[in-house]
Formats: structure tokens, sequence, C-alpha cells
């Protein structure tokens, strides 16, 4: 099972969006998909519930001791965001040791697992990567956004060099670009300049049927209409970057 965990220490990027479109074109290539809900907020178990199965017990399960047995794994599982997720950042350290020996039995049951992490950096974004084998930064072309991304590049290779030498950065996704604004594409311009190894050349602009189309319960190329064209042609140019770069980290 390859593990991605979609991370940013900044909300509002549209971190969950980019997590369940990757979720949904993962099942439509016949793998089967886990998805691990850590964000608060819950949007991505709001849109996958109506189309993929929950299992038995909840995110916040995660971090304890947990006995379970999964028969019959869906195209798309998916463990749910719960409240009891808030006390899980008053627990000792020691709660991610179980969280990782519960993703490790996890392995032989799916393809990928994407887990979308809260904004945040504590015990759930942690125990998210020290148990990925990928990590995928949406970021939104704003001042405040490149601040956060900074942080969250410490973070990653932080984390790389102590505890998980296993985990790829897939780069940086530019999310809910407007071509119109000017200070955005001096931004993009900027980090293609500066971060050009470590930035997916792919953006996905802001459509109002990327939200229609979660709505429903759709990836937004599956929506008839002809922005969600377009939109659903940059998802899939993103994607295939992704697919490509993973398939080559697999095959060294």
């Amino acid at each position: 099972m390859s593990t991605i965990a979609i991370s940013n220490q900044k909300g509002g990027v549209g971190k969950s969006t980019i997590a369940v479109h990757l979720a949904l074109h993962l099942s439509e290539q016949n793998k089967k998909v886990l998805f691990i809900d850590l964000d608060p907020q819950a949007n991505a178990t709001k849109t996958l519930k109506k189309i993929a199965t929950p299992l038995n017990f909840f995110a916040s399960d995660l971090f304890k001791k947990l006995d379970f047995k999964i028969d019959n794994p869906e195209i798309i599982n998916v463990i749910e965001a719960d409240s009891l997720m808030a006390d899980v950042e008053r627990y000792d350290s020691n709660v991610l040791v179980d969280f990782k020996e519960n993703i490790k039995k996890l392995n032989e049951i799916y393809d990928y697992c994407i887990i979308d992490t809260p904004p945040t950096l504590g015990l759930r974004m942690t125990g998210a990567l020290i148990t990925s084998n990928y990590v995928l930064s949406p970021i939104e072309l704003e001042e405040y956004s490149i601040d956060g991304i900074k942080k969250m590049l410490q973070t990653i290779f932080g984390v790389k060099e102590k505890w998980n030498p296993n985990l790829n950065f897939l780069g940086m996704l530019p999310n809910r670009f407007n071509p119109r604004s000017t200070a955005q594409k001096e931004t993009l311009k900027t980090l293609i300049e500066n971060y050009s190894h470590l930035l997916i050349p792919a953006p996905i602009g802001i459509r109002s049927s990327i939200p229609e189309s979660l709505s429903l319960g759709l990836p937004v190329w599956n929506l008839k209409k002809t922005a969600a064209r377009v939109a659903g042609q940059e998802f899939k140019k993103a994607f295939k970057i992704l697919d490509t770069t993973m398939k080559e980290n697999n095959n060294v």
C-alpha cells in the first residue's frame, strides 16, 4: 500500500478537495483506496460518504490499540473524522506507535491510503507524515499561503530526516489559481524561479464547478458542464504528474 498525506500548515488551500479528487482518480484505475480523514472539518468525510463505504471505527480510534478485520474492502473505504479527534492532541506522543501499527495492518488490504491532515502541526499531522510514503502540499498563491508552505517544507524534511526516511515529497500543487490576478501570476512566477524542483507545474483554477461536483459526490471531470470539463483537465494533468512520479519512485 502506498500512503499519501495531503498536508499544509495553513487552512483554506483546498486540501480536502485535492485529497478527495485524488482518491477518486485512483479508484478509477481499479485501485482499492482507503481514505483517512484527520481534518476536524470533516469535509472529505461528508463528500465521500455519498459514494464510499465507511468502516466501523473512526479516525480517533487509530491512535489507540485497535483490533479490526476488513474482509471485503470496497473500491473506496473511509475512516471518518470524528469529534474525539480533538482529544488526540492532548495524548502522550506514544500514541503515534499505535497509529503506525494500525496503518501497517492495512498494508495488505488496500493499494493506496490517502490521509487528509488537519491544517496545524500536532500528533495527527505527525502521525500521517511518519506513516506515509508520500506527501503532497496544495498551496494557494497568496502571501500567507506561501509563508505556510515554508513551515510545511521544514516539517516534511524534518520528519524525513528524523523519523521516516521513506517519506517522499511529491511537491507543491498550486490550487484555486485565478489567472486574472496579477498578484497570483507574479507569485506563481516567483515560485517557479525559486522552487521549480518542488513545484508541480499544473495549477488548478478556482471554479464554481468544483464545489458543485463535491456536493454531488462526483469528481469534477464527471460533471456535465463546460467549466467542469476544463477543471477536470487541470486535475487530470496534475494527477498524471503524480502518477508518473510515484511510478518512477517505486521502480527505483
